[in-house]
């Protein structure tokens, strides 16, 4: 009796436990691991760098999308700026009933408006000049005085204050103070071996954030001649060292090193200065003081046309603080005012040769959902620059610093990896390619290589003499750079093919944010090499489904080697490549697994190893005979 209850209580352990097992090891597969289905396998795959794709909208991503409040600017007075020749007005356009309903006024007269004239006077104060009284119209032109550039207009009524805004005025490049700096004369905008560069840089979002977020903007882009660097890897911890190597061609630190006993940054190599001596204008904006690229500043005004004297007037003089960190000047926020700058430089941009640098940051640097409320505004700026004809002479670079690393969205598995993967999208004229077909032809080829903004800095070094285009001169630096060997420049232009070699080390990528996958053997026995084989497994089973019987089920008998590649900073995105043994039939088949946190899928296709002879003989499918083992009648 008490052997037969011992025989019982181990029978029943033993049930127990295999349950315990099974759930924990198998059912696992179904209750938490999700399976995928992946399009694009890598964003880079060469000899240096694997790189993976991760798929846009998946559920983790798509729960945060959520509306968001409007950052709405107001004013009660409408006011704009123009400039006609060397003229600059104040344009006033009232709503008279609006008014008498809320001030209970019949006449204009009873307002008392002025504006003040400001110059720059440092990157951290302007000086003030003279102020003027101007009367304010139902609807037309009040003639500035020509050597304001920068105007600070209030109004009011029975000495209270119902205006107060900032304007600016972009004249053209002062040609005696380019000669008196012994610069050349500026490029007509038809000069023939050059091209205009235009960067609209976005903080804090990833290749495919843009896509997601800013779809009707990303769908234009996409419309024009262009590249997508899908392998353009994050550099720095923050902006400023994730810019500097395409501002300047160093890294963060060695700029930081280069300016640390200078009062001022106006000596160092700043990559328009280059252009400025091939006869370019230059331009310089951001949308924001409290978070520039430049703290140190600058003593002299860096490039012909700058917005932050104006946008310093505003932050001290004007500034109301909206919603989701973003600062209004009257009815604009900064961002809109970025994009006034460009649209009032557009017509000086049409007669010169140009290089224009603009950043923005107010809500998109740390707002998942931000993107959205900037898709129709930036998609009617670049249709405006597209109509204005711009940029058939322009190469169009939109470029980020890094990902999103702010919020919900970066605890997630995919904001992770997006983080090291920011933004980057050369977009070009279309006889550029029909004029240098090697150079545009090697840039196609880099869409898939390991890129960095050092890279992006040794690109635009070639556009103010395009004669290093020409397939002679191209076919010389190629065979200049291949000869290099390991000793590979850290930056290497996209109009030369980046040598499939290359890896992080040679790229000087920080191990931190490398994205590249590197390979180590692992245990047969793991974990997750077992629930890879388990998968490998059903989707052969879901390949011979329609064909069950006559082929058999297929089961895992054992997994016989393994390896796995994953990035050296972390194990949120990992590949295991697993051949295993399969019964019955004993058929052998290598397949690759990815993991991303919980999520697994299939990557390619599975491969029979070993000689299945006669083993699918009642089927004729070339498809699928491989995996196959019929059933034996008897």
């Amino acid at each position: 009796m008490c052997y037969c209850s011992i025989r019982c209580c181990f029978f029943y352990s033993l049930v127990f436990f295999s349950l315990v097992y099974y759930y924990n090891d198998v059912m696992v597969d179904y209750l938490i691991f999700e399976e995928q289905h992946l399009v694009d396998r890598y964003s880079v795959n060469t000899k240096g760098c694997r790189m993976l794709t991760m798929v846009p909208n998946e559920r983790d991503v798509l729960f945060l999308w959520r509306g968001l409040r409007k950052d709405f600017c107001s004013s009660e007075l409408d006011l704009t700026s123009f400039s006609n020749c060397d003229y600059n007005y104040l344009r006033t356009e009232v709503d008279m009933e609006f008014l008498k309903a809320r001030y209970d006024i019949e006449s204009l007269e009873i307002f008392k408006c002025q504006y003040h004239a400001v110059e720059r006077s440092t990157d951290y104060d302007n000086r003030y000049l003279y102020s003027r009284e101007f009367p304010l119209l139902i609807d037309g032109n009040n003639t500035i005085e020509p050597h304001a550039n920068i105007i600070r207009a209030e109004c009011s009524i029975n000495g209270t204050r119902i205006y107060n805004g900032v304007h600016f005025y972009v004249h053209p490049a002062d040609e005696w103070l380019r000669n008196s700096q012994g610069l050349p004369p500026l490029k007509l905008a038809t000069h023939v071996s050059s091209l205009s560069v235009l960067i609209v840089g976005l903080d804090s979002i990833s290749e495919m954030h843009f896509s997601r977020s800013m779809a009707r903007t990303a769908n234009f882009l996409l419309s024009l001649p262009h590249v997508k660097l899908k392998g353009f890897n994050r550099l720095g911890n923050d902006t400023f060292d994730s810019l500097m190597p395409l501002l300047s061609g160093l890294s963060g630190q060695e700029m930081r090193d280069f300016s640390s006993n200078l009062s001022s940054l106006d000596s160092c190599p700043f990559i328009w200065k280059v252009f400025q001596k091939a006869g370019y204008e230059t331009a310089f904006g951001e949308d924001n003081i409290d978070k520039s690229i430049f703290a140190k500043g600058f003593e002299e005004q860096p490039t012909d046309f700058y917005l932050r004297p104006a946008l310093l007037e505003m932050w001290l003089k004007t500034r109301t603080d909206g919603l989701f960190n973003s600062h209004c000047n009257e009815k604009n926020n900064y961002a809109k005012e970025l994009r006034e700058f460009l649209f009032k430089m557009l017509p000086h941009h049409k007669t010169h040769r140009f290089f224009t640098f603009l950043w923005w940051t107010q809500g998109i640097d740390h707002l998942f959902n931000y993107g959205r409320k900037l898709d129709q505004p930036f998609l009617k700026m670049f249709k405006t620059i597209a109509q204005s004809g711009l940029l058939k002479r322009t190469l169009l670079l939109v470029v980020s610093n890094h990902g999103l690393n702010k919020g919900s969205f970066y605890d997630t598995v995919q904001g992770k990896v997006e983080e090291n993967q920011p933004l980057a999208m050369l977009c070009y004229p279309r006889w550029l390619e029909e004029r240098y077909p090697q150079a545009i032809g090697n840039l196609k080829i880099n869409n898939h290589r390991l890129v960095t903004a050092f890279d992006l800095h040794a690109t635009l070094l070639d556009l103010p003499n395009l004669t290093s285009l020409e397939d002679e001169q191209l076919q010389k630096r190629s065979a200049d750079l291949w000869a290099l060997g390991e000793n590979l420049p850290r930056g290497i232009s996209l109009f030369l093919t980046i040598p499939d070699h290359r890896d992080c080390s040679l790229a000087e990528i920080p191990t931190q944010f490398c994205l590249c996958q590197h390979r180590r053997n692992v245990s047969t026995s793991d974990g997750y090499v077992l629930r890879a084989a388990r998968l490998i497994i059903r989707n052969l089973n879901k390949i011979i489904l329609t064909h069950n019987p006559p082929c058999q089920t297929l089961y895992l008998d054992r997994v016989l080697k393994a390896d796995k590649w994953r990035r050296l900073a972390d194990e949120h995105q990992s590949e295991f490549r697993v051949r295993l043994l399969a019964t019955p039939g004993r058929g052998q088949f290598e397949g690759v697994v990815r993991y991303s946190g919980y999520k697994l899928a299939i990557d390619g296709p599975i491969k029979r190893i070993n000689s299945y002879g006669n083993d699918s003989f009642c089927i004729q499918n070339y498809l699928i005979e491989m995996y196959c083992f019929c059933l034996k009648y008897t």
